[in-house]
């Protein structure tokens, strides 16, 4: 089962995997899952410090560092694969790879993260987006705190009943995607200003 959006905003994230789970996974994702949780710590750190470098170079030069960019890219897919892990997205194990694109290389299937690519001209305005992204980072946080609680109660779900309620997975897919919408847009590589909040699936 495909979990997308078809709405008119752009959608960056796509589950494609049955809802079904074994329903013992909720007790034991979170183990399985550390390896990569302290792989994705390292990766944290360094898209942070990369994106502060990105951000002052396009200040000074106007241009965007693709490089650079990926490397940001990169974390944000290694987040999606294993996050979606952990959800329960998929029981498949998702791999150790750090691939740098724009578009998923496609080596995890079942969670699947295709960001915008590099523009070749941005105006040098777009450095502001991160100060005009606030409000939406604001939305987020009261969403995030929302699909927590929608991702407690899946889990409980998938315990008694071994699948994920459809509906709870599509929102914590639509909200997900609502943040690659502001983080796409704060990295400066889609400059249209994001509409608020989620868009039904």
């Amino acid at each position: 089962m495909t979990d997308t959006s078809t709405s008119t905003v752009d959608t960056y994230l796509v589950v494609d995997s049955p809802y079904e789970v074994t329903r013992w996974r909720p007790l034991v994702n979170w183990v399985l899952v550390i390896p990569h949780m302290i792989v994705l710590y390292g990766l944290r750190i360094l898209a942070q410090v990369v994106f502060l470098v990105y951000w002052v170079m396009f200040i000074a030069t106007g241009r965007l560092h693709p490089g650079m960019y990926g490397i940001m890219a990169m974390h944000e897919r290694y987040n999606t694969r294993a996050s979606g892990f952990l959800f329960g997205f998929s029981e498949v194990y998702p791999p150790f790879d750090f691939n740098n694109d724009a578009v998923d290389n496609g080596a995890y299937p079942p969670v699947r993260l295709t960001l915008p690519p590099v523009p070749e001209v941005v105006g040098r305005g777009a450095a502001l987006n991160i100060f005009k992204a606030i409000p939406h980072y604001i939305v987020l946080a009261i969403y995030f705190i929302a699909a927590g609680l929608v991702a407690f109660i899946g889990w409980f779900a998938v315990l008694f009943t071994g699948a994920w309620p459809q509906g709870m997975r599509r929102f914590l897919i639509q909200v997900s995607n609502y943040y690659y919408r502001v983080w796409a847009y704060t990295a400066m590589v889609q400059n249209d200003y994001p509409k608020f909040g989620v868009h039904a699936a």
